[in-house]
């Protein structure tokens, strides 16, 4: 607090001073009481006017049509069929049956001469029995037989160590995969010798490792479908037994 100051130049009294200093805190306070009701005003006219702008939104209209139900057609009676008039029935007329014609007489005679016509009839000729023709049937022709020759027609192979000149394919022939093996996926390999003579041709196959009686077969017709170019020795063909191996796989 001021001290106070008395005499006629005195400016300010002590009352005044009590009542500023206790005003200055309540201004402060309405004050700021103003601001945040200023500021509530603008929050609650902010809100109403949104909720005016959304409750003036538009919305979809559902429109009903009405439709009159159609009135059940009017049922017409129909007449009833006129009953048909009685016709009297026509009288029956009773037929004459006519008089029984008058029985022939046969005569002896008559009755000679047919019998000798009945004995005198040609004797019908026996039949004759029918042989049914039998129809030709077409059959299937096998397959052609691989005839291989005699032992003592077979020439003599010389050594391999002899050759100057192996053996080379000619004309390959593909082995056909036994569609029973093919279908169960089943592969091998079969080991052939083939005796090949001097002009180049399988004179004869043996089996020295079987894979199966199918692959066997399948791998002994393919070499002996097969020709060669004959083995030399010192620039002359000669016969040789040559080994072949025949593989079966699936890719």
């Amino acid at each position: 607090m001021r001290p106070r100051q008395e005499g006629p130049g005195s400016w300010e009294s002590p009352r005044m001073n009590d009542v500023i200093e206790r005003a200055v805190p309540c201004a402060g306070l309405a004050i700021s009481a103003g601001i945040l009701l200023t500021l509530g005003l603008l929050l609650f006219v902010s809100v109403l006017a949104g909720y005016r702008a959304h409750a003036t939104e538009p919305r979809p209209l559902l429109v009903v049509e009405l439709s009159a139900w159609p009135t059940p057609p009017k049922q017409v009676k129909q007449a009833a069929p006129a009953k048909a008039e009685k016709q009297p029935l026509p009288e029956k007329t009773v037929e004459k049956k006519p008089p029984p014609p008058p029985k022939p007489t046969h005569s002896p005679l008559a009755k000679k001469v047919v019998k000798e016509v009945s004995e005198n009839a040609v004797e019908p000729a026996p039949e004759e029995d029918v042989v049914d023709k039998a129809e030709p049937r077409f059959t299937e022709p096998s397959p052609p037989m691989l005839i291989e020759p005699a032992e003592d027609a077979l020439p003599k192979p010389v050594p391999i160590f002899r050759l100057t000149q192996a053996p080379r394919f000619l004309h390959r022939a593909d082995p056909v995969y036994p569609e029973a093996m093919r279908t169960q996926g089943i592969s091998g390999i079969v080991k052939l010798e083939a005796l090949i003579d001097k002009e180049g041709r399988v004179i004869k196959v043996s089996i020295l490792k079987s894979a199966g009686k199918a692959f066997d077969e399948a791998a002994r017709r393919a070499i002996l479908a097969s020709s060669f170019y004959p083995a030399e020795v010192e620039n002359k063909p000669v016969a040789v037994l040559l080994r072949l191996p025949v593989r079966f796989e699936l890719f």
